[in-house]
């Protein structure tokens, strides 16, 4: 599966290419009807592979970062839609706070913590030290959901505490923001891309009843990832090493940790599994966009990078899920 994705985005960056580079307009829709034709031919359901439009996004954006600066104020919108839309099954009428404390402290003191600690030990870069405070700042992916579905762990404890979570968020990452950025960021910045990307797809979301979604998820992360990457190109290979150990931390080393102390102490294997991905992921898409809107192209390179690490994190996962099921 691996190496066939792989061949899949060798094909479409080699069909894109006249895309990223048309000189007109007319040239341009052109050349975006055949790339999309030969989308749909290659495979249908491509849209709904998260893993393969990622590793997409990053490879174009690397050598074809070309239309990533006139994306670059789209992120905002496009991650207000992807928000409302991966919010839509969150039922937050059930929330329980002795269900929510746990995961709480595992995202927000746990993970929040190590993100933080090894930013200061690893990073000299301002600016990617204010990316990953944004990071440490923000709420648990709204991934894990569906995630503990796919690793048969119990989907409807990781929804209700998310759910708990993401109220909780509407206090927390403000005040964590300003104590972390201090004067780099106002409080205003802060509460408009809040409002934007919590508070309105939260209540957006509770009128809408859309059952396929994942393909305008991915898309969206698509044109995120693509943007950021894109803006960053130059930059990126100097900051790369500090950013990847740190990614590797807040994704492997933290989840396993959970996950293992957890299975140890013969908690059930389904919520050792929900405990592991909340101490494991983040929000990336509202960490690239605040990141990016408030402390500049720079600071967006940690949420590009740990979305990788995320993906990947998820096969681990799952290998681990088959081994300890056997």
């Amino acid at each position: 599966m691996l190496w066939k994705n792989f061949f899949f985005v060798l094909l479409l960056v080699f069909v894109s290419f006249p895309l990223l580079t048309a000189q007109s307009t007319e040239k341009w829709f052109l050349y975006s009807r055949n790339f999309f034709t030969v989308l749909v031919v290659i495979k249908m359901n491509l849209l709904q592979n998260s893993s393969f439009m990622f590793l997409l996004a990053v490879f174009i954006g690397l050598f074809l970062p070309g239309l990533a600066e006139s994306l670059k104020d789209f992120v905002i919108p496009v991650l207000a839609v992807i928000m409302t839309l991966s919010l839509i099954g969150l039922k937050f009428s059930d929330i329980r706070a002795t269900a929510i404390i746990p995961y709480l402290l595992l995202n927000y003191v746990f993970l929040s913590g190590i993100i933080v600690l090894s930013t200061l030990l690893l990073i000299d870069d301002r600016d990617l030290m204010l990316g990953f405070f944004v990071m440490a700042a923000a709420p648990p992916a709204v991934a894990i959901v569906p995630f503990s579905k796919l690793l048969e762990a119990d989907a409807a404890e990781a929804a209700i505490s998310n759910a708990g979570i993401y109220m909780t968020s509407l206090l927390l990452t403000p005040l964590i923001m300003l104590l972390l950025t201090g004067s780099s960021a106002s409080f205003f910045e802060i509460l408009e891309a809040l409002i934007i990307l919590i508070v309105l797809p939260i209540i957006v979301s509770r009128f809408l009843h859309i059952k396929r979604t994942k393909e305008s998820i991915n898309i969206g992360f698509f044109i995120v990832i693509y943007t950021v990457i894109g803006l960053n190109v130059e930059n990126l290979s100097f900051y790369l090493y500090p950013v990847i150990i740190i990614a590797i931390l807040r994704t492997f080393f933290s989840g396993s940790i959970i996950l293992f102390a957890s299975l140890k102490k013969e908690t059930i294997f389904e919520t050792s599994m929900v405990r592991a991905l909340f101490a494991s992921y983040k929000n990336l898409g509202f960490t690239a966009g605040v990141a990016l809107v408030i402390f500049g192209e720079e600071a967006s390179i940690p949420a590009a990078i740990c979305i990788l690490f995320e993906v990947l994190l998820f096969n681990y996962y799952s290998a681990l899920k088959n081994k300890i099921k056997l």
